[in-house]
């Protein structure tokens, strides 16, 4: 997969749209000095190329979803790709990532409450074949998210 090379205006793009990704492209011209056509052009290249991808993104409090853990997994000889494959279909499951170091699997989970998070970890995650052990973190408070 060959890196894209971006200049400052996909920079500014990629930044203006980050802030509000429904801004329309007459303002983002106006606000760059530049024709909406390029704006329009830039855009769907960056889409095109998978480097832009813009989405809708919610409120995971305003939703009800209050209980947030980072979980470390660990998992039993080969079973990695077998155990991502139980856990990517799951609700609660928001990020999966394969890791060097203590833990196999590092899990980001968003749950509705404490008793929610609680059920998912010893029941549904230990159900898993493969699952080998965990240790949760809970998040407290954020600090910083961005997108």
């Amino acid at each position: 997969m060959a890196e894209e090379k971006l200049d400052s205006l996909d920079e500014q793009l990629i930044n203006q749209l980050q802030i509000d990704g429904r801004t329309p492209y007459t303002t983002l011209a106006q606000e760059l000095g530049v024709a909406e056509a390029t704006v329009r052009k830039r855009v769907n290249r960056l889409i095109d190329s998978g480097i832009l991808k813009i989405v809708g993104v919610t409120s995971r409090e305003k939703l009800g979803l209050r209980t947030q853990a980072i979980v470390g997994v660990k998992v039993d000889g080969d079973s990695v790709e077998q155990v991502v494959a139980e856990l990517q279909p799951l609700d609660l499951v928001r990020y999966i990532g394969v890791a060097a170091g203590e833990f196999d699997l590092i899990l980001e989970l968003v749950a509705r409450s404490n008793e929610e998070l609680f059920t998912f970890l010893t029941q549904t995650l230990r159900d898993i074949p493969g699952v080998a052990g965990s240790q949760t973190s809970l998040i407290m408070k954020v600090w910083k998210k961005t997108h």
